[in-house]
């Protein structure tokens, strides 16, 4: 297997890992009563939950570049609104700041903002070294 698949591959399961974990955490936000407004919940939805998989399945077409931009961009933008929900912004939607519930789902959305977060910066990363790769081969093919 080339070096370009496995980053094909690598990335392609880091963007089920992290639409899996924003699903779990969903489920934490469903449990705790915890709802987004409109605004939030049209990114979260565009951003971090259908961008990345548009653009991972571009990845493997000939719009691999872009489609590696897309997933780096939109998990960039993952840990951003992550981070800043959930652990620098005083809300209920902040880990340290939750409505009552048990201590059962605290934990479960504590672990599940945690996991969203780490796997979206590891995601990122990867997706803008394919993206760097992919645009050194494509100068090389065109040489």
């Amino acid at each position: 297997m080339s070096g370009d698949r496995t980053i094909q591959y690598l990335v392609s399961a880091v963007v089920l890992l992290h639409l899996l974990g924003n699903l779990w955490h969903g489920d934490a936000h469903t449990t705790l009563e915890i709802n987004l407004p409109g605004f939030k919940m049209v990114f979260v939805i565009v951003v971090i939950l259908v961008a990345p998989v548009l653009g991972a399945i571009a990845t493997w077409t000939r719009f691999a570049t872009t489609g590696y931009w897309a997933v780096g961009l939109s998990l960039a933008g993952s840990v951003l609104f992550s981070v800043y929900h959930h652990y620098v912004m005083i809300s209920i939607d902040n880990v340290d700041h939750l409505p009552p519930g048990t201590a059962e789902a605290h934990a479960h959305f504590a672990n599940s903002a945690e996991f969203i977060a780490l796997i979206a910066l590891a995601g990122g990363l990867l997706a803008f070294y394919g993206a760097g790769r992919q645009d050194v081969s494509e100068r090389k093919s065109r040489n």
